[in-house]
């Protein structure tokens, strides 16, 4: 209590003194920041509006009224934030607003100079597109005229080539640049419109257009000069008013500058008086922190880590990996210690018990399972496996409407085998013949079963009736090339009968009438003379 009592002490002093020391630095350097950054703000505006300017000089269409408007806009924000700055405070010298005033009015003026300039170029060049619409009248008009050129007397015919070179040398004019291309182009349309006045036209047509570009082409070429002129002046202005707001963007920045410098110098004042502040703190937190060590110190290593490390040691238990438990010392937790390892031996031992008892219990279980599914003398699945098994599959090739394929194999006189050979003998046989019919079976489903006496049956999921048959005819073949001598055979040797069967169930269907059509099968194959496969005929769904 009195550690903690000692530390809640000092931080309510640390708060304290940190409190103060930023109503200083608040008071401080507040104004100076506020003013530095409406000093940026005025920045930015110059330079806006001075990127406006050229954004309206190099625009393609040159929008003066719209210019206007934004150029008007920007001015009246920069204006504001000049009377912002200038209301913060009295830190602004009557030399920095000399400054700012002997690059800001001439700057504004030259902004008004260059919109009455970008106005009377508009007007020219409003005043030039009108005359490129003549010049497109006249053409359409010479064109008309032309399209009757092979009914037209001599000098009309004549009149043609004058008056479209004309037109050309006025519209080439229109994109001129040089005074002496102008000059050039002039005197080339001069010529032409001469050639065309000697012309002693009849048709009073021609004669009218003939006039009308007498008229025409002169203004074009009178007018072409002044609008360089006005344009080169404008660019002038343009120019002019640039270095204007270069000049009052640095001014600004300046100011800028200088404000932030002001603002930067308080605040290194205010830091170091917070620095030595803080010094004081310092020395007492070190000793809260002394006090504190020492302290915790003890109580880490007599009680903590002991108490760690049991409770570390319990955890690897709980998770099956036994490490050794701390159970030295005299006190409550090296009982607690001694407790838990009479309690994990204890769990090892019924734990290893146990252990046996599963392993004993699982070779029971895989010996009886064994027992019930294998038959004994053939070493193959009996007939409880193989009705589990088919039931199964049945409800597969239900739900996946596939085929399911049955073979019922029976051994050709095996009554007459056992009376001849001998029991012995007999079961020698039956289970060399199941042997070589499981291994006719290369597929994971496929399944051979002792059906009960000589009988086997053989299940064959996912196959159709023609498959199943020609599985059939294999595992007749391979037990005929086991050549097992049968005194009593027709044959000589031992033969199997065969009948298989295949469907693809239906959800009335049952799996009881499939082995019937398979014990079917087999019984044709007997009557039919045995040592053979018959097929058992497909169902009739529509009968059903």
């Amino acid at each position: 209590m009195l550690v903690f009592g000692f530390y809640l002490l000092s931080a309510s002093l640390f708060v304290y003194v940190m409190f103060s020391q930023y109503a200083g630095l608040a008071g401080a350097v507040g104004g100076h920041f506020e003013r530095a950054m409406i000093a940026a703000e005025l920045t930015r505006d110059a330079e806006t509006i001075a990127a406006e300017v050229y954004e309206l000089l190099v625009g393609n269409d040159r929008s003066v009224s719209a210019g206007n408007r934004r150029v008007e806009n920007l001015t009246s924000l920069y204006q504001a934030t000049r009377n912002r700055l200038e209301q913060q405070g009295t830190d602004v010298s009557q030399a920095d607003t000399m400054i700012l005033d002997r690059w800001q009015t001439p700057f504004f003026g030259s902004l008004e100079r260059l919109n009455e300039r970008l106005r009377a170029e508009q007007a020219l060049q409003g005043e030039q597109l009108q005359q490129m619409d003549d010049l497109f009248v006249l053409l359409s008009q010479v064109s008309d005229l032309e399209a009757g050129n092979g009914t037209l007397p001599l000098p009309e015919q004549r009149f043609f080539g004058p008056a479209l070179a004309a037109l050309g040398y006025a519209a080439a004019v229109l994109s001129a640049e040089r005074p002496g291309h102008i000059d050039q182009l002039e005197r080339y349309s001069r010529q032409r419109l001469r050639e065309l006045a000697k012309i002693e036209l009849t048709r009073p047509s021609f004669i009218a257009l003939r006039d009308r570009l007498e008229q025409q082409l002169p203004r074009v070429f009178n007018s072409r000069l002044p609008l360089l002129r006005h344009a080169r002046a404008t660019l002038a202005t343009a120019r002019q008013t640039r270095v204007l707001a270069q000049k009052l963007t640095s001014a600004v920045f300046n100011y800028h500058q200088r404000l932030k410098a002001e603002a930067e110098q308080a605040l290194h004042e205010q830091q170091t008086l917070m620095q030595r502040s803080l010094a004081g703190l310092l020395a007492a937190s070190l000793m809260l922190f002394l006090i504190t060590l020492v302290a915790t110190f003890y109580i880490r290593r007599a009680i903590i880590q002991r108490i760690n490390h049991l409770s570390q040691a319990m955890q690897s238990h709980g998770k099956g990996c036994p490490v050794p438990i701390p159970t030295g010392g005299d006190d409550e937790i090296s009982r607690m210690g001694a407790t838990f390892e009479v309690f994990v031996n204890a769990r090892a031992s019924a734990e290893q018990q146990l252990e046996q008892a599963n392993l004993h219990l699982q070779a029971m279980n895989q010996s009886l399972q064994r027992l019930s599914e294998v038959d004994e003398l053939t070493q193959i699945a009996n007939r409880r496996c193989f009705d589990r098994h088919l039931e199964a599959e049945w409800r597969r090739a239900q739900r996946e409407q596939r085929s399911l394929g049955l073979v019922m194999a029976d051994i050709d006189y095996f009554k007459r085998f056992n009376d001849e050979y001998g029991h012995q003998l007999g079961d020698e046989c039956l289970h060399r013949i199941a042997r070589v019919l499981a291994g006719q079976l290369h597929r994971q489903g496929d399944m051979v079963a002792r059906y009960g006496g000589e009988e086997f049956i053989v299940l064959l999921p996912e196959l159709e009736l023609w498959q199943a048959r020609h599985v059939a005819r294999r595992l007749l073949k391979a037990v005929r090339e086991l050549n097992i001598e049968h005194g009593q055979s027709e044959h000589g040797i031992v033969t199997l009968s065969l009948g298989v069967a295949a469907t693809v169930p239906d959800q009335e269907d049952r799996v009881e009438d499939l082995v019937g059509r398979a014990d079917k099968a087999l019984y044709s194959a007997k009557e039919q003379g045995r040592n053979r496969v018959c097929v058992a005929p497909p169902e009739d769904r529509a009968g059903n």
